[in-house]
């Protein structure tokens, strides 16, 4: 069955959430409490079936996150010419110098800072602020760009599951 990046992840996060549920299921469920045998209920809990089952999901999600990091590291994003995965910490050096060049633009050419012994301190930016701020528009709009590309391939590429 072909299935495309997208949906694997999904059902990666669908494998999390029933991992979950067991797990959390098995916490409620694997001791039981009670004042006297009467009172005593017990629940449809079973060891070892939980643990088949965890075991089960634990292989499904190894076998899918091998072939998504085989996609990853071999699959190209056409309009940057690099793998996914290269694409993916591209971003988040993108997004890492984005938020650098946002404080930076968002600063005052000059301004007071503090008053200091009777006498007034001042700050003096020592770079152009609307040049960051160009800068940082740029790099948003390269985020957006490499964001969809990434959308795109992981949408379109098919994967034998």
């Amino acid at each position: 069955m072909l299935k495309c990046n997208t949906e694997i992840m999904k059902d990666l996060k669908k494998i999390e959430e029933e991992k979950n549920l067991l797990l959390s299921k098995e916490e409620n469920q694997s001791i039981i409490k009670y004042v006297s045998e009467a009172d005593k209920i017990i629940p449809d809990y079973n060891y070892d079936d939980t643990r088949r089952e965890i075991d089960e999901l634990d292989k499904k999600e190894i076998y899918l996150r091998g072939l998504l990091q085989k996609s990853n590291a071999t699959v190209i994003v056409p309009e940057f010419n690099m793998t996914i995965g290269d694409c993916l910490v591209y971003l988040a050096q993108l997004s890492s110098k984005a938020r650098v060049l946002k404080y930076l633009a968002s600063r005052e050419p000059k301004a007071r800072t503090l008053q200091y012994q009777r006498q007034v301190e001042f700050s003096e930016a020592l770079y152009d602020i609307n040049k960051a701020k160009s800068d940082y528009e740029a790099t948003q709009a390269l985020i957006v760009k490499l964001q969809m590309a990434i959308d795109r391939i992981n949408l379109t590429n098919l994967i034998e599951v």
